[in-house]
């Protein structure tokens, strides 16, 4: 549980508004943390945020908290909700695709050589596109965004000069994007070292902050069905602590509000398919937080869809075929042709979703048809399970 003196409450707001009418200087900051595909519930905390009338003085981003504190800083107000939904939609419609490989397997894309499984350009070339200033002095609040150092092990500010190669360089999430290269040295997601930098804001000043968290901050109970989720469960654990560490060092005269997310999300890191329902989500929790005080119970939130289970036998396949193996042909054959009818139905499946049609049929039935396997004919299609790789709210 958050401490008493962090709870959003009417007595804390009755005190600050006091503050003000005797005339003592007050600065509110948004802190925005990283999160991945999860930051779009960030573009609804500011949709309330901006509506409440709540304005920044100060704007503190990290990673994805970065883009999104950018395009807010940019024009703050619900103009700048709206850019940020715009910037998240058409993520979720891939255009452009952030994440081009999405329809591999991830132990298939880890297994490839290269430093990350993707780069930055798209990205890039969106933030180019969509950000109405190209520098920090352009920027109509105040904004700093963090990224980690990994020569030095530290954190590095970044608070003027050229806005995009700063923003890509707090967002710079390894293993999913190489590293930035500025000068002499190397950077990459400012969430490594930490999340939410609520000390930053203070020691520029701030007396009042907006905590945007996407993530499992509440202490409740994550259910472990799979390794993944306990390595999931041990790192917001880690989190949590580093947050309530950061709390207890604040002082007693600064006002700590700390917005819901409104939901539970289960999503692979490269889903970004959910965006709206995620800011929907937000919005809601966040605005009944502002009104009352109170924040409501998370929904369970949405959930990617499973990949088909043969998904690890396929990759199993997949190696022996690029690793030379020689196997039986029509198991060659069965392989490759399964890996192309998997694409082109996640392809497919977005399109036909987006115009409201019926899905493609399963893939396994056309190769199977194909590859003129008649042992299907009696025998049940297969079953769909998880990959291993959902998310509860992961970087």
């Amino acid at each position: 549980m958050p401490s008493r003196r962090h709870r959003l409450s009417h007595v804390t707001s009755r005190v600050a508004g006091l503050r003000r009418r005797l005339g003592a200087t007050q600065r509110t900051a948004f802190v925005l943390s990283g999160g991945g595909n999860l930051g779009a519930v960030q573009v609804g905390m500011l949709r309330a945020l901006a509506e409440a009338g709540i304005e920044p003085d100060i704007i503190v981003g990290c990673s994805v908290g970065a883009i999104n504190g950018a395009g807010f800083a940019a024009e703050p107000g619900l103009g700048g909700v709206e850019r940020l939904d715009r910037i998240w939609r058409r993520i979720a419609d891939r255009e452009p695709d952030l994440m081009p490989s999405r329809f591999m397997p991830v132990l298939a894309q880890m297994a490839r050589k290269g430093e990350s499984l993707h780069d930055q350009d798209r990205l890039a070339q969106l933030l180019d596109e969509e950000l109405p200033t190209k520098t920090f002095s352009g920027l109509q609040v105040p904004f700093s965004c963090v990224a980690t150092d990994v020569t030095t092990a530290s954190e590095h500010w970044f608070d003027a000069g050229r806005l995009v190669p700063a923003l890509l360089a707090s967002a710079a999430l390894p293993v999913v994007y190489p590293a930035v290269e500025h000068g002499e040295r190397t950077f990459v997601d400012g969430g490594v070292l930490n999340e939410i930098h609520a000390a930053r804001a203070v020691a520029l000043g701030a007396t009042e902050l907006y905590i945007l968290h996407v993530g499992h901050l509440e202490g409740r109970a994550m259910q472990v069905q799979r390794p993944f989720d306990g390595a999931v469960r041990a790192y917001w654990t880690a989190r949590r602590f580093r947050l309530e560490e950061d709390l207890r060092r604040i002082p007693d005269h600064c006002v700590v509000h700390r917005l819901p997310a409104g939901s539970n999300p289960r999503l692979r890191f490269d889903d970004f398919t959910q965006a709206a329902r995620l800011v929907e989500l937000a919005y809601e929790a966040s605005s009944q937080y502002l009104r009352t005080g109170r924040a409501p119970e998370p929904v369970s939130g949405p959930v990617s869809e499973p990949e088909p289970e043969w998904a690890d036998q396929e990759l199993e396949e997949q190696s022996d075929l690029s690793n030379g193996a020689k196997g039986d042909g029509d198991r060659r054959r069965r392989a490759l042709a399964r890996w192309t009818a998997a694409r082109s139905l996640g392809a497919a499946t977005d399109r036909s979703r987006r115009a409201g049609i019926t899905e493609p049929a399963d893939p396994e039935t056309e190769v199977d048809q194909e590859c003129g396997d008649s042992e299907d004919a009696d025998s049940p299609q297969p079953s769909v399970a998880g990959d291993g790789h959902e998310r509860s709210g992961a970087r």
